[in-house]
């Protein structure tokens, strides 16, 4: 039992960090308990499968341990991470975008848009077939591990992607954060860029409250069935939107300029359900984009008071601050800046060392040029089992942190990105079925970097190596886990001089798939000052964080439904319940009142409690429709 504490307490650790970062990214009560939890259980599944490898390294190095255990903790953590990178994570990120008003149309909807891409995985494994059938390596006992095959070799060319950036830009990312001034006019250039994202973001957002109000007006009382999915509509967009219907009098949207498609959406059950899908969509992009925005606005602050500081030579935070507080900003303004020198130095070394292995993987170890394997093979037998679990496990943190980093920076602002505390469920999902797909892969290619894919001490191999059967991979050949990493090499060369920036980038990789650049422009670099002045001026008049930048939904003359949106789940039912609503919609004024319990009143009461709830939705139509067409 004491051999597997070390793993125990690693996947402990990997159960805190997966929690975390859930309440680091996830939107608060914007995302349902479901994602929240499968997100998790993503996380955690790769994470155990990293967790194993130092299990697995100790036991076949030393013989002692039941290869058993090791067997099957490793097949329920590999196939949990290919159910849900293949299956479950797929089907819910469309479910959860789905605009269907009841849970068998959202899964319907589902597997109507996952049909394509299955169409696609079962076409490939049919080639996959073919070809191992043409190489004479496909037999009914070996036909799992050749699936495993093929599915770990596509992860590990994406792999070589992700480290190999990771290794080049961790170090360089400490270094610039080394220098408080520099680091500023990037923040500021971040301001002005997620300013204009913002601005984006919140005219989408108005316009698709704008067509819901439309839409509501389009359907006639004859069509029951989709004036309830209508009112159902505008109930999700007063309790989901940070935006509330009601501030659409203020819009400066003119509905003539709205296009023929937008206007037609009140057709049939199925336009209703595409405009609640577009509806999510903007909530989701104007919830992030704001996010960033106030984020990117409070490091800007507070480097601007740190550089402050280190240009007068005072270090005090308030006036009124305590001695933890003066201590604190004294360590950021002084001795932060050297640490993270320090840990760029650290680093870079650590990833030159990694670089090094990945291109001596062919010598193997004779001779054996990679000091990682050397540490571990020529002084297993002197250390002890935490020693040896923890020389394993230290090298492959690293590796990890760097594919990890680069996969939370790939993207800009579209479905790859993830803001703090205002991440949306499909993110998060991706992230997660990214992160599951990835695990076992670079922890293969981690074993080449060890040494430890051939026979060890007494004939004995990993259970890893022997689960993944990548050591002859069809079409690429026996030498594809040796010579690939040569790439990745070659990858960081470029990178590491900048060519790849310059060049390749902005030729051959869409936008959405760059990783952020951090070069600061003159444009987005002058917008984020005036930005940041004008935040100041704001604030000292008592204003909010992020009404400076002027755009709609931001001012603190909207009120916020987010708070009323947390509160309550996202219902697709008719009522509003556990709260009494009053709106004032310029001269119009309703209030009503919705009992949670509707079962003590009689069905007479309750088919009129409807019909006033239905009167109520539509006098808001009506109010704000016409207010609209003042305009």
């Amino acid at each position: 039992m004491v051999l597997y504490i070390f793993y125990g307490i690693f996947v402990a650790c990997a159960a805190i960090i997966s929690a975390v970062l859930l309440h680091r990214y996830a939107a608060p009560k914007r995302v349902s308990f479901l994602v929240l939890l499968i997100t998790w259980y993503g996380w955690l599944t790769s994470f155990s499968v990293v967790a194993l490898v130092p299990l697995d390294v100790y036991t076949t190095l030393s013989g002692e341990g039941n290869v058993n255990v090791v067997l099957y903790l490793w097949r329920v953590s590999y196939w949990s991470t290919q159910l849900l990178t293949w299956l479950a994570i797929p089907v819910l990120q469309h479910y959860s975008l789905s605009g269907a008003p009841s849970v068998l149309g959202r899964f319907g909807y589902a597997l109507n848009r996952m049909w394509k891409f299955y169409a696609i995985v079962g076409v490939l494994a049919v080639l996959g077939v073919l070809v191992a059938a043409a190489f004479g390596k496909l037999e009914l006992a070996t036909l799992p591990q050749l699936i495993v095959t093929f599915s770990n070799t596509y992860g590990l060319v994406a792999i070589m992607a992700l480290l190999g950036y990771g290794l080049v830009e961790v170090p360089k990312v400490l270094w610039r954060r080394s220098f408080p001034e520099t680091r500023l006019k990037w923040h500021l250039h971040r301001v002005g860029k997620s300013c204009d994202r913002l601005e984006k973001a919140s005219k989408e957002l108005e316009q698709c409250l704008i067509i819901v109000v439309i839409t509501m007006q389009q359907i006639p009382r004859s069509e029951t069935e989709l004036r309830e999915q209508a009112i159902s509509l505008m109930n999700f967009a007063n309790k989901a939107s940070p935006i509330p219907l009601k501030a659409l009098q203020s819009s400066k949207i003119d509905v003539e300029s709205l296009e023929e498609r937008d206007l037609d959406y009140a057709g049939d059950a199925e336009g209703v359900a595409s405009l609640r899908e577009r509806l999510k969509r903007a909530i989701a992009e104007f919830v992030g984009s704001r996010g960033d925005y106030i984020a990117y606005l409070k490091k800007a602050i507070e480097l601007e008071a740190l550089c402050k500081s280190r240009q007068i030579g005072v270090y005090q935070p308030l006036e009124n601050a305590g001695w933890l507080a003066e201590v604190g900003w004294h360590y950021k303004c002084r001795i932060r800046p050297y640490v993270q020198r320090l840990g760029a130095f650290i680093c870079a070394a650590t990833s030159a060392l990694v670089v090094w292995c990945e291109a001596t993987i062919a010598s193997g170890r004779h001779p054996d040029l990679s000091p990682f394997s050397i540490l571990i093979h020529e002084r297993s037998l002197k250390y002890s089992q935490w020693l040896i679990q923890f020389f394993v496990a230290a090298p492959l943190g690293y590796v990890c942190v760097c594919t990890f980093f680069s996969l939370f920076k790939l993207g800009s602002l579209g479905p790859y990105h993830m803001v703090q505390r205002a991440t949306w469920s499909w993110s998060l999902l991706l992230n997660a079925s990214l992160l599951s797909r990835f695990a076992a892969p670079l922890c293969f290619n981690y074993l080449h970097v060890i040494r430890m894919t051939g026979k060890q001490r007494g004939g004995r191999t990993m259970v890893f190596v022997d689960s993944m059967g990548m050591e002859d991979v069809p079409l690429l050949g026996a030498g594809f886990n040796v010579w690939f990493p040569l790439v990745m090499v070659v990858y960081v060369g470029i990178l590491t001089t900048g060519i790849f920036e310059q060049c390749f980038t902005k030729v051959f990789v869409p936008r959405k798939l760059r990783f952020d650049s951090e070069k600061a422009d003159d444009e987005h670099s002058s917008k984020g000052q005036g930005l940041l002045a004008v935040e100041h001026e704001n604030l000292n008049r008592g204003g909010s964080l992020g009404e400076g930048c002027n755009v709609f939904g931001m001012q603190s003359s909207v009120e916020d439904n987010s708070t009323d949106a947390e509160l309550e789940k996202m219902s697709n039912g008719k009522y509003w319940n556990r709260r009494t609503l009053s709106v004032e919609l310029g001269t119009s004024k309703y209030t009503s009142t919705q009992r949670l319990n509707s079962s003590r009143y009689d069905s007479s009461l309750a088919n009129k409690e409807e019909e006033e709830e239905e009167t109520a939705v539509r006098d808001e139509a009506d109010a704000l429709f016409s207010g609209l067409g003042r305009k």
